[in-house]
């Protein structure tokens, strides 16, 4: 993180803190939250660079993800937000914004936030059909970035366009926008279409996609070149179908790296993935966002997810099914079996299976 980052990390931190504590004490409008996932994984050695049995497999056990947010509403048109993240051992700050919505057409965010590409991405961690989000999310849509951007909905269009300053290892700088279009609904049956896109410059800094098979404690198989990149485009297109108690989402993007020699490196990949309640009710839907399920109980999931990596000759399929329980709005118990497949240049193909479970505690 560079120093400039740090002190506007901090003074933004420090705002949100002292917005979220003198208010609280003057309208009671602090909105304490948090959650914690413990996961277990168990997958064939297949899946490690160093495959001392491929007859074998691995356990492990650890915190997932856990999180402590703070919001709070400093007036009738500024909010803030200000959530802590721990993972791995670390603490890191993860969001840090202020929010000012007293324009008519647009909502004004100003701090550390979400960039606006990629449904999956854009869905909160505690509210995934399946334990970990696919490949090509996890490779190419941008998470968390410094920056400003704007917001709205107009009819049944809801955008957004950034400005952002992604961390030093990573781009330098970012324009990113999203527009997703819901041309039919019926209470909470609907069809959501959206596009987006993201110019991030790197300025020669390294590119490199580096990622697990949806199996998160498993090793980093899919592993392009080295770049010192100067640019990166992507877009992306975006689907979701929600029909009583079934859901569909699906997502295809495509991204373009171009080095400071000027060669360039082509990616691809999405996924389709489902989910249906068997114990009735529907999944939810906000700010063009999919939800969590309206109604506690089961709900099962699957997903076919597809990573292409073009001038390295590398790609990666995984097949996964999964089950749900959600006891309440506090805890939620998920189970995932993944099958993976991995191809490399020259005809190598790894195939490894695993099983993910997670217990979730909300609050």
């Amino acid at each position: 993180m560079t120093s400039k980052q740090t002190i506007t990390y901090a003074a933004l931190s420090a705002l949100c803190f002292v917005s979220n504590a003198s208010f609280a004490k003057i309208n009671d409008d602090i909105d304490l939250s948090g959650y914690i996932m413990l996961d277990y994984n168990k997958f064939d050695t297949a899946l490690l660079e160093d495959q001392y049995d491929s007859n074998s497999s691995e356990s492990t056990s650890e915190i997932r993800r856990a999180r402590l947010s703070f919001k709070s509403d400093i007036s009738k048109d500024w909010k803030s937000k200000f959530q802590l993240g721990f993972a791995d051992g670390e603490t890191e700050i993860k969001d840090a914004y202020l929010e000012y919505s007293g324009w008519k057409y647009a909502d004004l965010t100003i701090g550390q936030q979400k960039e606006g590409f990629g449904l999956e991405k854009l869905t909160s961690s505690r509210k995934l059909l399946m334990l970990e989000r696919s490949m090509i999310s996890e490779a190419f849509s941008p998470g968390r970035s410094l920056g400003i951007s704007l917001s709205g909905d107009i009819a049944s269009v809801n955008w957004q366009l950034g400005y952002y300053e992604p961390d030093e290892n990573e781009a330098t700088s970012a324009i990113t926008g999203r527009v997703a279009w819901v041309p039919w609904q019926q209470d909470t049956n609907l069809l959501h279409l959206g596009v987006a896109f993201s110019e991030r410059q790197y300025d020669g800094n390294e590119f490199r996609v580096n990622e697990p098979l949806e199996v998160y404690t498993a090793d980093s198989l899919i592993e392009g070149d080295k770049i010192n990149a100067d640019s990166l485009s992507q877009q992306g297109v975006e689907l979701l179908w929600l029909q009583n108690r079934f859901t569909m989402m699906a997502e295809w993007q495509q991204a373009q790296v171009t080095s400071i020699e000027e060669s360039t490196n082509d990616y691809e990949g999405g996924y389709l993935q489902f989910g249906y309640q068997l114990s009735g009710g529907n999944r939810k839907y906000k700010n063009a966002k999919l939800g969590a399920s309206s109604e506690p109980g089961w709900e099962i999931t699957g997903r076919y997810s597809l990573l292409k990596l073009k001038q390295e000759n590398q790609d990666a399929k995984t097949y996964a099914l999964g089950v749900n329980y959600t006891v309440n709005k506090n805890i939620k118990f998920m189970a995932d079996y993944i099958k993976a497949d991995y191809y490399e240049a020259g005809g190598t193909i790894t195939s490894g299976n695993a099983i993910s479970l997670r217990l979730q505690y909300s609050f």
